[in-house]
C-alpha cells in the first residue's frame, strides 16, 4: 500500500499504466520472496540469524527498490547514480558534520574521563547486575542526541534529555559522592554538546538561530 501511495503522491509517472502497475507488483513479490527465503534458511540453520544476514538481507531489498525505480522511471542506472551524485558543498557539510559528531561523541568522553579523574576513585563501582560500561554507552547516546537537539534548532530536548537521564539515576542520588560525581560528568557532557551543536549550527545555516 505503501509503495502504491507514493506512486500516486509522489511519482511522475503514470499510476494506472500497465508498466507502473507490473513494476510495483514485482517489486512487492521480489520483496516477500526475499524474506521467505530468509526465514527458510535461517529455519534450517543454513545462516545465523545475526547482523551478517541483516545487512545482506537489506542490501537484497535496496537492489530491489533500485530496480523498480529504474522500470518505473526507465532510467539508465547510470542516469540514476548521476542523480544521487552529492554536490561539492554537500560532501563538505557532510564531512564537517562527522567530524563534528565522533569529536564530541567520542572525544568528548575521553577529555571528561581525564577532567574527572581525580574524583571518579572515590565512587563505588558498578554493582555487578549493572551493565559494564553502561555510563560509556550511555554518554555516546546523550551527546549524540543534544548535538542532534541543537542541529534541528529545538533546545527543548536537550532539557528533557537531561531529565530522562536524571529520573533514570534517581535512586543513586542519595550518595553525596556519587550525585557530585554525577552533575559533574552529565554538565561536561552538556556543555561539550552544546558546544559542538552550535559549530553544527553555523556550520550547516550559517548563522546561529534557536526556536
Amino acid at each position: 500500500m505503501l509503495a502504491w501511495a507514493c506512486l500516486i503522491f509522489l511519482g511522475q509517472v503514470r499510476f494506472l499504466s500497465i508498466r507502473s502497475q507490473a513494476a510495483i507488483a514485482g517489486y512487492l513479490l521480489l520483496h516477500l520472496l526475499i524474506d521467505r527465503v530468509k526465514a527458510r534458511l535461517i529455519a534450517r540453520g543454513a545462516v545465523s540469524d545475526n547482523c551478517g544476514t541483516f545487512l545482506a538481507d537489506q542490501g537484497l531489498h535496496a537492489v530491489a527498490l533500485v530496480i523498480a525505480a529504474l522500470l518505473l522511471t526507465r532510467s539508465h542506472i547510470f542516469s540514476l547514480v548521476e542523480a544521487m551524485r552529492l554536490s561539492a558543498s554537500a560532501r563538505t557539510r557532510i564531512v564537517e558534520t562527522a567530524i563534528i559528531y565522533a569529536g564530541i561523541v567520542f572525544g568528548g568522553g575521553y577529555l571528561i574521563r581525564h577532567l574527572t579523574r581525580n574524583i571518579a576513585h572515590d565512587i563505588a563501582e558498578e554493582p555487578p547486575l549493572q551493565l559494564g560500561n553502561a555510563g560509556l554507552y550511555i554518554g555516546w547516546i546523550e551527546r549524540a542526541l543534544v548535538i542532534t537537539a541543537m542541529a534541528m534548532q529545538s533546545p527543548a530536548l536537550v532539557g528533557l534529555i537531561l531529565t530522562g537521564k536524571s529520573i533514570a539515576r534517581f535512586p543513586e542520588f542519595k550518595e553525596a559522592r556519587f550525585a557530585e560525581y554525577f552533575l559533574i560528568g552529565t554538565l561536561l557532557s552538556f556543555l561539550l554538546s552544546i558546544l559542538g551543536g552550535i559549530v553544527l549550527l553555523y556550520l550547516l545555516y550559517g548563522t546561529i538561530s534557536l526556536k
